[in-house]
């Protein structure tokens, strides 16, 4: 089994949301896992990207808004097969994202969520202690991306247009940092529900 875990962090344009997801779920792993971390290689990509556009500035405020670490801006790049292929885990901003990375490679299904649908399954594992224990946050993540597909039925909210993440570029900074707080609050849930790391 290969030590690192790889996560596609994808939205429309890679400009905005999946950059700043990327960077929030990169901070919640480190402050949990500490230099473990290091192990889970997170990046993002866009299904209509404007490929070598940086990060939008805009981000950056939210990050510091957030308290959260503003990393280096990278450029966008368009999701493909190689990239979609070669994630272990690969998380999407909306519904839609998500149908259109399944759809570009089918037998990844299994292992493509939204950031708040797998947010929603990881409470509930992690509540009921589904989870095998682990000293390696990557086998924690494997076996999370593992027993989640099971859970998107029964865990599913009646609205399931709450399991997007609107696209809020451009929009006023106020609209920018509720869309950084609910994706903190999704990653925060996410790795709170991973087995602890040792003592």
């Amino acid at each position: 089994m290969r030590t690192r875990f790889e996560v596609l962090v994808v939205c429309t344009a890679n400009i905005s949301r999946s950059p700043m997801a990327a960077a929030l779920l990169r901070h919640h792993l480190g402050a949990r896992f500490g230099e473990a971390a290091a192990t889970i290689r997170v990046t993002s990509a866009g299904t209509i990207a404007l490929v070598g556009e940086p990060t939008d500035r805009a981000v950056s405020e939210v990050l510091r808004a957030l308290r959260r670490p503003v990393p280096e801006p990278t450029p966008a790049r368009q999701v493909d097969p190689q990239l979609v292929g070669a994630a272990d885990l690969v998380l999407t901003m909306t519904r839609d994202q998500r149908a259109h990375v399944i759809t570009t490679v089918p037998p990844v299904q299994r292992r493509v969520f939204t950031v708040l649908e797998l947010a929603r399954i990881s409470r509930r594992l992690g509540e009921d202690h589904r989870l095998p224990a682990s000293a390696a946050p990557a086998a924690g993540l494997r076996s999370l991306v593992t027993a989640a597909p099971a859970w998107r039925g029964p865990t599913a909210p009646r609205d399931q247009a709450s399991d997007d993440v609107a696209d809020v570029h451009g929009q006023k900074l106020e609209e920018q940092l509720k869309a950084g707080r609910r994706l903190d609050e999704a990653f925060a849930a996410l790795v709170a529900a991973l087995p602890a790391p040792p003592a």
